[in-house]
């Protein structure tokens, strides 16, 4: 699903035929503006997969609850392509930059509330101190997409410098854990490094 949604997502970036002929400022700003929206939602897209991956990875029995978290989640992700379009096409735009915010904050509420619900399943230690370590700090994330949504309409530029804040401080791990997987002749140890949300 997270492959897909990437996909759908560098599809909808055009190279106007154009820029390969003249040096047109107005096009290659635009063409700059719709690249630019897809790396940003790429970086948010590749660091909510990878944190889906471990969190699964501490569910070994999920439920019908845990499923339909899931769909919300998936719902969420999939709509990451539509604000993408319409932020890259209208950068300017009030109305594009609060529909990308609410979008990027609906989906880390969707990440929290599946990863909230993973908390209170599992019943590893290690797993619940991540788990509730992680929501603290995807909190500064939802506050950001959502503080994004009202500046947006006050200037479109203080909307942007949310986005642009979000994808460095998803690249750094805020927790190395050491995971012991017991139940064969001898445990294995995993340094798994975890983002938010």
């Amino acid at each position: 699903m997270f492959a897909i949604v990437i996909t759908i997502m560098v599809l909808e970036v055009h190279i106007p035929d154009r820029l390969a002929f003249a040096s047109d400022s107005v096009t290659l700003q635009r063409f700059g503006a719709g690249y630019l929206t897809y790396a940003l939602s790429f970086f948010v897209i590749a660091n909510l997969w990878v944190s889906h991956h471990y969190l699964i990875f501490t569910l070994s029995r999920p439920t019908r609850t845990t499923i339909w978290f899931n769909n919300l989640l998936l719902f969420c992700i999939s709509s990451i392509p539509l604000a993408t379009r319409f932020l890259g096409t209208h950068p300017l735009s009030s109305v594009a930059a609060a529909v990308y915010g609410s979008v990027g904050a609906a989906s880390t509420a969707a990440f929290m509330l599946l990863r909230s619900h993973a908390s209170r399943r599992s019943h590893n230690a290690a797993h619940r101190d991540i788990h509730h370590r992680i929501l603290r700090k995807s909190a500064a994330f939802l506050a950001i997409y959502l503080a994004s949504i009202p500046l947006a309409f006050v200037n479109v530029w203080l909307a942007w410098i949310c986005f642009v804040s979000v994808p460095p401080m998803l690249v750094v791990p805020i927790i190395r854990a050491q995971i012991v997987t017991k139940g064969s002749p001898e445990d294995e140890h995993h340094d798994v490094e975890h983002s938010c949300p």
